[in-house]
């Protein structure tokens, strides 16, 4: 059973509080983290291209092995649990850095491992909780969720790469780390604080297998008409975009010769506007539709990037590096909150896990080739030309997505599509 409240108050909601609160404080724990191992491997252990390309892949290689099955766990089991459990388990994994750092030294091979094991855990940990959503929340109090979430999230992203800049300066890389293993605690915490009764999943027919069940996660995705165009869209721009965060920080730190506290102010800069992104999507969907906006933010991102391979060294560059940095961020979040409000709705509370895994799988399975093509490219002709391709590729989401039916849609439909067969 969902829980509802009177509309409008959604901030009366105790377990949605819990829930957007326990967000928050992992994603501004998250900053902290990426901006210390970048640290870590550029500074400390003066990685070339080619290991912090590395790092990304061990960072995304999960997404491709893990997402679609993530999905059949979501659906089998409480999701609650299973939120939790990774939260823990993520906490003492990044633990080991520090600890690492106090009993011997901190190697490449140990950011690796850690990088892959966070993922994979944050691959099972995230698909349960977007999925869980919808067991809370319906109709335009999902949206109305979304973008609270979008608005929160921005923020500590905000919170966590200025104040992980600092720490990162202050304590050290490692110990900052830390940090970000208490934000996967104090998650755990509030979600194990929510009230709500989460139904049991519906059972499996007789004999099911799990790859039975993935297929119908696919088919349901590719088959789907509106679905379909908008995650083949999120794939692309997931591929293109995680080519560029291979490289992007190593060629800041490196080639422009940013400081750990000017990466993390820059990086920061984009929570302002993914909190102006959470806020503005649902009045512009109202106004235009949902096709229109979708398109609109789509068509920012390569527009965006351009200071990042224009500009030089110095405060000039990173005022305007940070003003693309703005823009991207908040056509990027009005985007990723409207799209996920559109698939939550069409889908069948049966194959919410799996859904929503099937299009984590699809924008994050290649994102491995990506940082590898992106190392490989990087070191064949340098980063800032890599960096040039990779913002010309960035109008292809686009083009996917005005070539489908999202470019007339204005309102998602109210009957939900057929399930699919198996899952009934």
């Amino acid at each position: 059973m969902t829980a509802t409240v009177p509309a409008g108050s959604l901030w009366r909601h105790e377990d949605f509080r819990r829930y957007w609160g326990g967000q928050a404080v992992t994603v501004a724990g998250f900053g902290i983290t990426t901006i210390g191992t970048s640290v870590i491997a550029v500074v400390d252990l003066h990685a070339s291209t080619m290991h912090v390309a590395l790092i990304a892949f061990a960072g995304k290689l999960p997404q491709l092995l893990l997402s679609l099955h993530a999905g059949v766990l979501a659906d089998r089991y409480r999701k609650r649990p299973i939120i939790i459990g990774c939260d823990v388990l993520c906490a003492a994994t990044l633990v080991s850095i520090p600890l690492a750092q106090w009993i011997a030294e901190i190697t490449l091979e140990q950011l690796y491992a850690v990088t892959f094991l966070v993922s994979a855990l944050h691959v099972i940990g995230s698909n349960a909780s977007i999925s869980y959503l919808p067991t809370l929340l319906r109709g335009d109090q999902l949206k109305e969720g979304n973008a609270k979430l979008g608005a929160a999230n921005s923020l500590a992203d905000l919170a966590g790469n200025n104040w992980g800049g600092l720490l990162v300066a202050t304590l050290g890389a490692a110990r900052a780390i830390t940090l970000d293993a208490v934000s996967y605690l104090i998650c755990a915490w509030c979600v194990l604080r929510i009230r709500h009764r989460e139904p049991a999943p519906i059972p499996r027919p007789a004999g099911s297998s799990q790859w039975t069940e993935i297929r119908e996660g696919l088919d349901y995705t590719l088959k789907t008409p509106v679905v379909r165009p908008i995650v083949l869209s999120n794939a692309t721009t997931s591929f293109v975009l995680a080519a560029s965060s291979a490289i992007w920080s190593l060629y800041l730190l490196r080639d422009l010769s940013w400081s750990a506290t000017g990466l993390g102010i820059v990086m920061g800069a984009g929570g302002i506007g993914g909190f102006a992104g959470a806020l503005a999507w649902r009045p512009l969907e109202r106004r235009w539709g949902a096709g229109p906006v979708m398109l609109t933010a789509l068509a920012l991102n390569p527009v965006a990037q351009i200071p990042l391979v224009l500009v030089g060294p110095g405060l000039g560059g990173q005022l305007a590096i940070g003003t693309g940095m703005v823009i991207q961020t908040c056509a990027a979040v009005a985007h990723g909150g409207l799209q996920r409000s559109v698939r939550q709705e069409l889908c069948p509370d049966q194959l919410q896990g799996r859904a929503q895994s099937t299009g984590a799988w699809l924008a994050f399975g290649l994102r491995p080739v990506a940082a590898l093509l992106a190392g490989a490219l990087g070191t064949l002709i340098g980063l800032r030309p890599t960096l040039t391709v990779i913002t010309c590729l960035l109008t292809t989401p686009f083009l996917v997505l005005w070539c489908s039916p999202v470019r007339s849609l204005r309102k998602v439909p109210t009957v939900q599509p057929a399930t699919v067969q198996g899952t009934s």
